[in-house]
């Protein structure tokens, strides 16, 4: 008889229904391309070209490498929600709601729980929120900036109701009895 280890709770899972890179927009490289060549400019006029267009290569790598390096990933597989560097094991997933432009500036406004987990983008006007159903959770919800909000939610209910209705966890063995143990005296 082979016995399955647990997986640890947080961990990724192999069937990814929903994946999203979160870019920057067109219109942001263009200012960085304007913002990093007046950087060149300014360096190259009195020290020469050569050290403007390295100055201006430099800039425009570095800014390059920010941009991309921090654009956070959303994912939606079999265990997990996984937005930039958290994960949300989907039992833990609660009300979905895809919020539009104006929901989502009450959502990072007015409206926001100090204790909620934020990943946003403020080049993204939509969002959705996702209400967290753990107790020992301290954050209530994920607000989590995405630019195809309903798909997002149209993924992530139907996994989230697939790991309730399995009734294990990712953390459970299979047909293991998971009541506590009886107090020893």
């Amino acid at each position: 008889m082979t016995e399955q280890t647990p997986t640890p709770e947080g961990v990724d899972g192999t069937r990814v229904a929903y994946r999203e890179r979160v870019h920057a927009p067109w219109w942001l490289w263009v200012v960085t391309v304007l913002l990093t060549g007046s950087l060149g400019v300014a360096y190259g006029y009195p020290l020469g070209r050569t050290v403007g267009v390295a100055s201006f290569l430099l800039a425009q790598g570095l800014v390059t490498w920010w941009l991309l390096g921090t654009a956070p990933l959303v994912v939606v597989d079999d265990r997990v929600l996984r937005a930039g560097r958290a994960r949300l094991p989907l039992r833990y997933v609660g009300r979905i709601a895809p919020l539009d432009p104006a929901q989502t500036r009450e959502a990072r406004g007015t409206l926001a729980d100090p204790q909620a987990y934020l990943c946003l983008r403020s080049w993204v006007s939509r969002s959705v929120l996702v209400e967290v159903d753990d107790p020992d959770d301290p954050h209530p919800y994920w607000l989590i900036s995405t630019r195809h909000g309903h798909e997002l939610a149209a993924a992530l209910a139907p996994a989230r109701d697939g790991v309730r209705r399995s009734g294990t966890d990712a953390t459970e063995r299979p047909g293991e009895d998971q009541s506590p143990e009886p107090a020893s005296t």
